[in-house]
């Protein structure tokens, strides 16, 4: 695939090795991917260049995703970018009521942690 088409993507997680197991991932199916380890560095990268898909951990110190994606659905041109929710806290206290909350009005889709490549793809 030539570099100019490919489709980047955005990879945001505060854990190191989710990002790297991501990222190879992705990079293996022929993607190009940008990595944020939080809610803020992520705005920055998408202030540079808007990503054609953004994949967006939950639970993340300084910011989080939930309140990351509230803040891309109140810009125009961000609005549009599809989120995948990938988390391990689907069903605990830290994250199922943002997780409810996002799959009620915003993205619809999430992956619980650990992520097989084949389901992430």
């Amino acid at each position: 695939m030539p570099a100019n088409n490919k489709k980047k993507i955005l990879v945001v997680d505060d854990e190191k090795d989710v990002r790297e197991f991501l990222k190879a991932a992705l990079w293996e199916a022929g993607f190009d991917v940008v990595e944020a380890d939080d809610g803020n560095i992520a705005i920055e990268k998408i202030k540079n260049e808007i990503p054609d898909l953004i994949s967006l951990d939950l639970v993340m110190p300084k910011k989080s995703g939930a309140k990351l994606y509230r803040e891309l659905s109140k810009n125009k041109k961000w609005s549009k970018i599809p989120v995948i929710i990938v988390t391990g806290h689907a069903r605990d206290d830290l994250g199922k009521a943002d997780l409810k909350e996002l799959t009620m009005s915003g993205p619809g889709i999430y992956l619980e942690k650990p992520v097989k490549p084949h389901n992430y793809i």
